[in-house]
Formats: C-alpha cells, sequence, structure tokens
C-alpha cells in the first residue's frame, strides 16, 4: 500500500512538524530557566559524609574606592590631615633611610600627615607616578586636599619640607 499526499497537505504537515518542534525547544528551555534569564538547574549529585561542621563563609569585604586617586594610605592620611607629606623610599639604602626621617620630622614639626612607602611596592609606586609623573629615587611628594600635589623632592632636608607644607597650606 503506498500513502500518496497532494502538495498543499504536504506543506500543512511540513508548518506543523516545524512549529511542533519550535513549542517543544520553547518548553525544553523554559524549564530549564534558560530563556527567563535565570541560570539553568544543574543537578548534581551529593554524597552524605559525616565530618565536622565547617564554618560558613563570610563574604569578602570589598575594597572602599580610594576617592583622591593616589594609594590608600595616603588617602587615609587626607582624611585626618589637609596636608600630608609622602616618603618613597627603597628599603636597606642609607640615603632613603636620611630623607625618610628628615620628611618623618618635618610632617612632625610641622603638623603634617606622613606616609612612608616602599620603592618596592609596585602597585603604590605605579599609582604614584601616573598621579605625579616620574618620581626620584628616593622622593619625597607633599600632597594636599582633595589629592593635589604641591611639591616633589629628591633628597632634602626637613627644613625644605617644612616650608613646602607650609606653602601647600596656603
Amino acid at each position: 500500500m503506498s500513502l500518496t499526499l497532494n502538495p498543499p497537505t504536504r506543506i500543512a504537515a511540513l508548518v506543523g512538524a516545524i512549529v511542533l518542534a519550535g513549542v517543544a525547544a520553547v518548553v525544553f528551555l523554559l524549564g530549564r530557566g534558560a530563556i527567563s534569564g535565570e541560570p539553568a538547574a544543574v543537578a548534581t549529585p551529593t554524597t552524605v559524609t559525616k565530618t565536622a561542621p565547617r564554618e560558613t563563609p563570610t563574604p569578602k569585604a570589598v575594597a572602599p574606592r580610594v576617592a583622591s586617586g593616589f594609594p590608600a594610605k595616603i588617602d587615609h592620611a587626607l582624611r585626618y590631615s589637609r596636608v600630608v607629606v609622602v616618603s618613597i623610599s627603597m628599603p636597606g639604602a642609607a640615603v632613603d633611610a636620611v630623607v625618610r626621617r628628615e620628611a618623618r620630622a618635618a610632617a612632625k614639626a610641622s603638623r603634617a600627615g606622613f606616609v612612608a612607602i616602599s620603592a618596592a611596592n609596585e602597585r603604590a609606586v605605579s599609582i604614584l607616578v601616573a598621579t605625579t609623573g616620574v618620581l626620584p629615587s628616593p622622593a619625597v611628594v607633599i600632597v594636599k586636599r582633595p589629592g593635589v600635589v604641591a611639591s616633589t623632592f629628591s633628597v632634602t632636608d626637613a627644613g625644605t619640607i617644612a616650608q613646602a607644607v607650609a606653602q601647600a597650606r596656603r
């Protein structure tokens, strides 16, 4: 026995098959949540074992956005002082240690904030170089609110730094 269909019936059967396949695809995808934008639920096999109770993980603290564009240490110091003396020095270098002591003494004498940053801290130094330009080694940078570089020095003494702090306050 043979079955022959005329052309309009063939077209109707083909359109019906395509519509049926489309409806099946939509039902399959809606059931998995892919169309609604939700992640698809995936069943994973689990096994129950007797172990010590686990601590619930604490969410990671999101680092606050630095308002001044400087490293976080400098931004923190700017919250408490209008002017901050920043000393960038290489650990273990004798000249750098002298400049760092002079910068600390000048900051203390002029009642300014003080931040010491290691030149080995690539992240902090790259932010400073992007903000201030090329930094000598050692470097002393005078920063005032809201994050403006007032002066940049290389090897210098406490008196010069204190004068720069006084100028930055004006």
